[in-house]
């Protein structure tokens, strides 16, 4: 049995496509030959891929990482740029093709019928795919493979998702990636400490793909994943959960396990964590560990509007969290979503005095709130739209024949008026600390993708999380410090 992986996210710096490693793992371990085509990697893809086709894989499969960047600025419908290696593959081989990866999961059957592809899996993929390879094999049916989408008789099928314990999956090895490659081009590598996630924000549809039962890994295997890493030259990391911090327990267990090991004291890692779960005592075990730098998704200053957007932490809570990362040593990040149904211009700019009050090292403002269905704030906008889209004043993108809002769909509250992008940055006014874009001059220090002080200053030696990159850069701070 042979199968094909292709990493086809062209996005520069390129992202540590860090499912591919896990699953060319599981793989191995089940006797099945992988090959990786990493379009990120090869400057000749199309001809790396030509040649591993050739010789007659049972299947193709193929990351989807996102579907678009989520981002009302810019609104990148970033599927289609993996068009041009899917007919690559279809030209080269008549072997299927499975897609996968977060952004398939939210979409599924509209991923698979744009792309054209007979297979896809939702979830977790370790176990999934190697049952599919083998159904394709042995010729069983479909309905064995969990998580599984595919077409038959005209309709879109799929079956239940497996969510299998992560202490029975060793994730440690990372075989199939040029991880170094990364590392050096792109500023760190990713790793992952758990799936899921039990937070009720209205929306974000990372708990209805990964599941609101959260699956931790054994900290020892994440210890034992970071060491190998370290041993081929890689020293600073970030975390691909959700939040680290949720659940505390685990973040807490895993930030041991880490300074245990000696590690702490070797490299340096990022975080996305949450307000909500966040501690004097765990700022001191994640900095012991090496963490240097965390993202909190704070998403707003106000309130009511934190309560409507399903969060339990306040103001206050923000307040306190600055506090603490400021003795610890940890630089931050407040990322902010504004626009959601109920918004006011006075509910923005309390949280703008706010940001301003307690200074963030970064403030990453998005305007505009991606809409998925599968969300309680999208299913709402959908039932409230009734079926046209088009005719709601807070709606913007693609609102024909997009009822499924596949396509890039924001909601940025009708009230706020047609000028709130430049009264917003109006009030922003020249603080360095904001990184903020417009529709009409989507800003480069906010979009990461093809951004060319980001791109040069990963070649002059910084590493580390983007936003930090861009705040050492205009500080002028050398690539060799980081804290």
């Amino acid at each position: 049995m042979r199968i094909i992986l292709v990493n086809p996210n062209p996005m520069r710096p390129p992202v540590t496509p860090v499912s591919l490693d896990y699953l060319g793992s599981a793989c191995s371990d089940a006797g099945i030959e992988v090959d990786l085509v990493d379009c990120s990697v090869e400057p000749d893809w199309s001809k790396q891929l030509s040649h591993v086709l050739a010789e007659k894989p049972i299947l193709v499969g193929i990351t989807v990482r996102n579907i678009d960047d989520s981002y009302f600025a810019s609104r990148d419908f970033s599927l289609r740029r993996i068009i041009p290696v899917l007919e690559e593959i279809k030209k080269s081989t008549e072997a299927p093709i499975c897609l996968g990866g977060v952004g398939f999961s939210i979409f599924p059957s509209e991923s698979l019928e744009f792309c054209d592809v007979p297979y896809g899996i939702c979830g977790c993929g370790e176990e999934s795919l190697v049952k599919l390879v083998i159904a394709l094999k042995d010729k069983i049916e479909p309905e064995t493979v969990p998580g599984l989408v595919w077409m038959e008789n005209g309709n879109y099928r799929s079956n239940a998702i497996l969510s299998v314990p992560l202490e029975k999956i060793d994730l440690a090895p990372r075989p199939l990636i040029d991880n170094r490659y990364y590392f050096e081009n792109g500023g760190q590598v990713g790793f992952e400490t758990k799936r899921g996630c039990s937070l009720n924000c209205v929306y974000c549809p990372e708990p209805l793909i990964r599941g609101k039962d959260v699956r931790v890994r054994n900290p020892l295997n994440v210890v034992e994943e970071l060491t190998n890493l370290y041993n081929r030259g890689i020293d600073v990391f970030h975390t691909c959960d959700s939040e680290f911090n949720c659940p505390y327990s685990h973040a807490v267990l895993v930030s041991k396990a880490i300074i245990e090991s000696g590690l702490g004291s070797k490299i340096k890692w990022y975080a996305y964590c949450s307000p909500e779960y966040f501690t004097e005592e765990l700022a001191h075990l994640m900095r012991q560990a090496g963490c240097v730098g965390i993202d909190f998704g704070a998403d707003h200053g106000d309130d009511k509007m934190l309560r409507r957007l399903g969060h339990g932490y306040t103001s206050d809570d923000l307040i306190r969290i600055r506090k603490i990362c400021l003795k610890h040593n940890i630089t931050c990040m407040f990322d902010l979503l504004l626009g959601s149904p109920g918004e006011t211009k006075e509910s923005i700019e309390t949280t703008i005095i706010l940001m301003k009050k307690i200074r963030p090292d970064r403030v990453g403002i998005s305007l505009g709130v991606r809409l998925y269905p599968i969300t309680r704030l999208g299913r709402k906008i959908i039932e409230a739209s009734k079926g046209t889209l088009s005719e709601n004043p807070s709606l913007f993108g693609d609102l024909e024949d997009n009822e499924s809002l596949f396509r890039p769909t924001y909601y940025c509250d009708a009230s706020l008026g047609e000028d709130v992008e430049n009264w917003l940055h109006g009030i922003v006014g020249d603080d360095p600390r904001f990184l903020l874009g417009r529709r009409t001059d989507a800003n480069l220090n906010y979009n990461y993708n093809d951004n060319p002080e980001l791109i040069e200053a990963i070649k002059q030696g910084h590493r580390g999380a983007y936003w930090d990159i861009l705040r050492r850069v205009s500080e002028g701070i050398p690539p060799n410090l980081l804290i």
